[in-house]
């Protein structure tokens, strides 16, 4: 069965023309109003006293005749005759007027000249009665008088019958009538006549009374008849829209389960000509239309045939069909059709198309269980099958594996490429796990939210096999996503968890999971690790760091401590380094060398680098003008758009001079180095602000991006000054970044200087600025006016008589994380 309907109007007809059309024309056939009620009684009226007219004829001349009889010698024969010829010629008129109404269609309506002139010919009948009496009462004898008032009667009652349908002419007629009898019984000076006028006016009041009931009656009936035609008509106009617009179609088979009067909708929506359905089994048809469908679908049709069976009424059973290569869902209802002795005739019902429906609801079970980006299973449904392999492992032994998976790095890409950049990554991801684990009928991959991957292994337990297939997952992960002309780098960690081993439970399952995932990031980027009973308290602290570290801000644990940069020349203070400090209130002060990267990799970093940024140049704000303030940036934060806002916020919302602000930025910056990123630290440079290249020399030193970004300062990193005084390839590397700065023009920064001997050998060397627990350790804001103010009474630092520098070679120089922020 087809959803689309057959077309009923011209194809070039405007859908709002025909709909219009139909309004309008169930506008006019619906309403019943008074005029067309009244039409259909005034045809009633007509007909009644045309049906009467020959029978009222007769009677007038029967009447006539009896009269004519009894007034010879009374009055001149001639007067009698001329009267008798009258309401002869009369009566002729009337029967040729029924002679032609006869002959003629007989119409349901009457207009209103043709009651009007029924009314007149009534009036002129009554006038031609009612002078008999005056003329004739007291001009013969008692018998004659009796005959004559009978004769009167008689008409009366024939006149009040006759037109009883139509009361204007009736009350005419018995007006005209009754006043000429009524004036000859007043003039009489009998009292006999005083009684019969008094009779004559109690039969003309019955008359009167039972001709308005009858036509009340009458009345009535016409009302309810035109009413209920109307009816019919809006049933009739129903059905069709129904047939026509509605999403219902009719159907109906007779007591051996064969169509039968099938309409044109039915037999469109079976894909077939109502001619061959005629007659046809239905559940032959529908197994006709159901042969290239799964089994699980053909069953729909023997529940319909049960119930068909059961011989009750039924609600909305389902039939899945196959019509034009097409699958539609019908929702059947019916009732039993039966005769007046209650015996089954067959069924009728209306079917209606659910295919829509039907569709929407497998779109929602499946949105309740996939992914809708990548198409995997989502948490929830993965959860389920999770719990699903545990009870199966539980009831007949047997093992698997989890596999927790996340991409590092990922929050760079949405924050520097943009969130469509990365959604298109995850879905090439999600590709690569399906095509790496290989096995879809028994293991699941899944999206469990963000850039966090699952997979559960229900084919392999073995630690050697698990292994196999997450070292297949990296391999496949190892090649760079080229996503709309970009090469983005794609490293994935990996943490296993297996049961029954390592968890009965999904909690526990997925818990140990990521267990073993924080361990394979905090040890190797892009490794893989299994979970073990005794993880270290590394990845389990830094769990709590992570969830703590989110309302760190809120619950102003975060401060700044400013550590003093001291000019070698003038030996004077010219500035401090602002450095994060993070006092938890349950383990104290954690150092930003172990929650800076927590913060990076959880997306942390740009809210709590902003609020560095602006708490820094709040602080400098109140000192001296000479003194300015150094804030580290994290490389996530170069990356990110809106830096330079970001700075201009912070000096505007401070008013802090942007020459008295420099930014430290680290090489690991120009690693995923794009023409964005010169093109910011650019804008940084013409907000008047100075930029230092942080850690000089450690790991990714290149003098092109020095060549295609001049940097205001290079910090010569601490693992070269911590070798100055007993290594000579540590001073000979140090000379050379000196003088590299001194070429172009560059301050220089000694970062970690200890010893008075570090800084005069720095100060030999040609070093500008020292900084170090030597010139002071950082201290909070509150002590960094002092400090500027009491300096200058420190002496310079001066060597030892005996001091000698040591030549030992450097075979390697150690490398640290950055102690700031």
């Amino acid at each position: 069965m087809t959803p689309s309907r057959p077309p009923r109007s011209s194809p070039n007809e405007p859908k709002r023309r025909v709909s219009e059309r139909r309004r309008d024309e169930r506008r006019r056939s619906v309403q019943a109003t008074d005029e067309s009620i009244n039409a259909r009684m005034r045809g009633r009226q007509y007909l009644g006293v045309m049906r009467s007219l020959p029978y009222a004829s007769a009677a007038g001349l029967l009447n006539t005749v009896v009269i004519g009889l009894a007034s010879p010698g009374a009055l001149p024969n001639l007067m009698v005759a001329l009267w008798m010829a009258a309401v002869i010629a009369l009566t002729l008129v009337h029967l040729q007027a029924w002679q032609q109404w006869r002959q003629k269609k007989r119409s349901e309506v009457a207009t209103q000249q043709q009651l009007k002139a029924l009314t007149f010919h009534a009036a002129g009948a009554g006038l031609l009665w009612g002078g008999v009496p005056l003329v004739l009462v007291d001009q013969v004898g008692s018998t004659q008088q009796t005959l004559l008032m009978m004769s009167l009667a008689g008409m009366l009652c024939t006149g009040a019958l006759s037109l009883a349908t139509l009361p204007p002419a009736a009350w005419t007629f018995m007006g005209a009538i009754s006043a000429g009898s009524l004036l000859a019984f007043i003039a009489s000076p009998q009292m006999i006549y005083a009684i019969g006028a008094v009779q004559w006016v109690a039969t003309a009041a019955i008359a009167v009374g039972v001709g308005a009931a009858l036509t009340r009656s009458l009345h009535a009936r016409v009302s309810a008849e035109v009413k209920s035609e109307h009816q019919n008509q809006l049933i009739g106009l129903l059905m069709r829209d129904f047939a026509e617009q509605g999403s219902d179609v009719l159907w109906e088979i007779d007591g051996s389960g064969r169509l039968r009067q099938v309409a044109k909708q039915f037999a469109y929506a079976l894909g077939r000509p109502a001619e061959a359905l005629n007659g046809k089994s239905l559940m032959g048809v529908l197994g006709d239309l159901q042969q290239d469908m799964a089994d699980s679908d053909r069953e729909s049709t023997l529940a319909l045939h049960e119930k068909l069976t059961e011989g009750h009424p039924f609600r909305d059973v389902q039939v899945t069909v196959k019509v034009n290569g097409k699958q539609h869902w019908w929702s059947l209802t019916a009732k039993p059709l039966v005769d007046e002795r209650g015996r089954p005739l067959g069924w009728r019902g209306v079917a209606r198309d659910v295919t829509q429906a039907r569709m929407a609801d497998r779109r929602l079970a499946w949105l309740a269980h996939f992914d809708t980006l990548t198409g995997l299973t989502n948490r929830a449904h993965f959860r389920v099958l999770l719990e699903k392999a545990l009870q199966h492992s539980r009831r007949y032994g047997g093992g698997g594996a989890v596999m927790c998976l996340d991409l590092d790095g990922f929050k760079n890409v949405n924050d520097t490429l943009g969130h469509a950049t990365g959604d298109a990554l995850l879905m090439e991801v999600g590709q690569r796990l399906r095509h790496a684990v290989g096995n879809a009928k028994t293991d699941v991959v899944a999206r469990l939210g963000g850039d966090e991957f699952a997979v559960l292994l229900r084919s392999v337990s073995e630690e050697d096999a698990v292994a196999q297939v997450a070292q297949r997952v990296i391999d496949t992960m190892r090649p760079p996503c080229r996503i709309q002309g970009a090469e983005i780098p794609v490293r994935a960690s990996i943490g296993i968890a297996r049961f029954p081993e390592d968890g009965l439970t999904v909690d526990e399952m997925m818990q140990h999971g990521d267990l073993a995932l924080y361990d394979a990031k905090a040890n190797a980027t892009g490794s893989m690790r299994f979970f073990v009973q005794r993880l270290g308290e590394q990845v389990r602290r830094r769990l709590v760091l992570e969830r703590d570290l989110r309302e760190a801000l809120e619950r102003k644990q975060l401060r700044l401590h400013f550590q003093p940069k001291v000019d070698l020349t003038k030996w004077q203070v010219l500035g401090f380094e602002a450095l994060l400090r993070w006092n938890h209130p349950e383990h104290g002060e954690i150092p930003p060398t172990e929650f800076i990267p927590v913060a990076e990799e959880a997306g942390l970093i740009l809210a709590i680098g902003e609020w560095a940024m602006i708490e820094a140049c709040m602080q400098a704000a109140r000192w001296p003008e000479a003194l300015h303030v150094a804030v580290n940036i994290s490389p996530v934060q170069v990356m990110a758009q809106n830096l330079p806002d970001a700075v201009r916020h912070a000096l505007q919302l401070s008013g802090l001079a942007p020459h008295r602000l420099e930014l430290e930025i680290t090489e690991s910056v120009f690693i995923n180095e794009n023409r964005s990123t010169v093109s910011r630290l650019h804008a940084l440079r013409r907000l008047g602000v100075a930029i230092a290249l942080d850690d000089f020399g450690t790991g990714y030193s290149s003098l092109a991006y020095l060549r295609r970004f001049p940097f205001d300062t290079l910090k010569i990193d601490r693992a070269f000054v911590r070798e100055l005084l007993v290594s000579r390839d540590a001073r000979a590397i140090v000379r050379n970044i000196l003088a590299l700065a001194t070429a172009l023009r560059m301050t220089t920064v000694a970062e970690g200087v200890e010893e008075p001997a570090q800084v005069k050998v720095l100060e030999a060397e040609g070093c500008d600025i020292v900084q170090g627990y030597f010139v002071s350790r950082p201290i909070p804001a509150d002590q960094v006016v002092p400090f500027a103010l009491t300096w200058g009474d420190r002496d310079r630092p001066s060597l030892p008589r005996d001091f000698q520098l040591g030549n030992t070679q450097m075979a390697e120089l150690a490398t640290v994380m950055p102690a700031t922020m």
